[in-house]
């Protein structure tokens, strides 16, 4: 049984690469796009519907991407953070 919040990967043939959240559950499946084909974080508001059997064929189950802590990705934040920083001091608007 889907549960809305539960997290699939999309193999590329039923919708873009990436992971996907589960919004909303009817006759179809509501599928947020919380992710790009790299594991990525990203804020597309792409919503794809798919049916049961879409969703057996075409996405596998996954885990959240936003549980636990990546360092590396801690430390590119960090790092983005500081270019926009110096960048904003030397480039003022």
């Amino acid at each position: 049984m889907v549960e809305v919040g539960d997290h699939y990967r999309s193999d590329g043939s039923a919708a873009p690469a990436g992971i996907y959240r589960v919004v909303g559950s009817t006759d179809t499946v509501c599928l947020l796009r919380v992710t790009n084909e790299d594991g990525r974080r990203r804020h597309t508001g792409e919503l794809v519907r798919a049916s049961a059997g879409t969703l057996e064929d075409a996405f596998e189950s996954t885990t959240n991407p936003d549980a636990g802590v990546d360092p590396i990705a801690s430390v590119r934040n960090q790092l983005q953070g500081l270019y926009w920083s110096v960048r904003r001091f030397f480039n003022p608007l």
